[in-house]
């Protein structure tokens, strides 16, 4: 039996499949979850279809993908900070309104700070708030702290998850 809800499902998983699966994985930064995130949204659609009222499908879909991922995001354990790969996807996707992008960096942030302050040295968390709550580049920190610029991209660089 082909209903409108499996014709539904079936082009805008093709569709969109791919789109979905980079943007959850350039959070994620993990091919499973990643995946699973893809697929979790698209079941969450099946067993809801009837009382859902899509307008835009891509939108809702990658709003959907959006939220999932971050409900998995913290649920991972970190052992390092991979940053500026999730600070640049957060900054760069065209699809988020301004207002959207601000709160989901603001709550990726602040939960990547918390994470950053258990696992990382004093020293690399005082370059760590250099650079990504103060903005400061390479150069500016380690004029500041008196250390070299490898140093410090060394740092950064050291405590990425996946590292």
């Amino acid at each position: 039996m082909n209903t409108a809800k499996d014709k539904w499902i079936t082009t805008y998983y093709n569709l969109h499949w791919d789109v979905l699966y980079q943007y959850s994985y350039n959070i994620l930064r993990d091919q499973t979850l990643a995946s699973d995130v893809v697929q979790d949204v698209f079941i969450s659609i099946w067993d809801n279809y009837d009382s859902l009222a899509i307008d835009n499908a891509k939108a809702y879909l990658i709003t959907a993908v959006k939220n999932k991922s971050l409900y998995y995001l913290k649920k991972v354990p970190f052992n390092t900070i991979q940053l500026e790969s999730v600070y640049h996807v957060l900054t760069e996707h065209e699809l988020l309104t301004n207002e959207e992008e601000s709160l989901f960096k603001e709550q990726l942030l602040q939960l990547i700070y918390n994470k950053a302050q258990e696992v990382l040295p004093k020293r690399c968390l005082e370059i760590f708030n250099l650079r990504f709550y103060s903005h400061q580049s390479y150069k500016e920190i380690a004029s500041k702290l008196a250390i070299s610029e490898s140093t410090v991209e060394n740092q950064i660089s050291k405590h990425r998850l996946g590292s």
